[in-house]
């Protein structure tokens, strides 16, 4: 179910009340209007930061295709850290888990991820 928004514009640019369908006052409609600005503001800036970030990866590993630098990037610890999960070195973990049986090794990954550890490469 999508929430009903409180205004919005017409064809002409003229801002409506959705509850009652009248013209709204302009005292009415700006603090939505406000609220809506910086909230695309603050995507804005941090869909330019993304990019940046893509673009980056791009030229520190000599990648060319775009869909593998995303790919890396989702897998590096500052974008790990923005989804809220701590991040954990792949190599220090398959060093610890060298010669040990597959079992082990499945369960010392799962407990990670009761943990909310992810597993980077860099």
């Amino acid at each position: 179910m999508t929430k009903k928004l409180p205004f919005k514009q017409n064809s002409a640019g003229i801002w409506i009340d959705t509850n009652t369908g009248r013209f709204a006052k302009k005292s009415d409609y700006l603090p939505y209007l406000e609220r809506k600005l910086s909230v695309n503001k603050a995507k804005s800036v941090a869909t330019k930061e993304y990019w940046n970030d893509v673009k980056s990866v791009k030229n520190l590993f000599g990648i060319t295709d775009t869909k593998e630098a995303r790919k890396k990037l989702h897998d590096s610890p500052k974008y790990v850290t923005k989804r809220g999960k701590k991040f954990k070195q792949f190599s220090s973990f398959w060093d610890k888990m060298k010669g040990q049986s597959k079992e082990k090794v499945k369960l010392e990954f799962t407990k990670l991820e009761s943990e909310d550890y992810e597993l980077v490469s860099f």
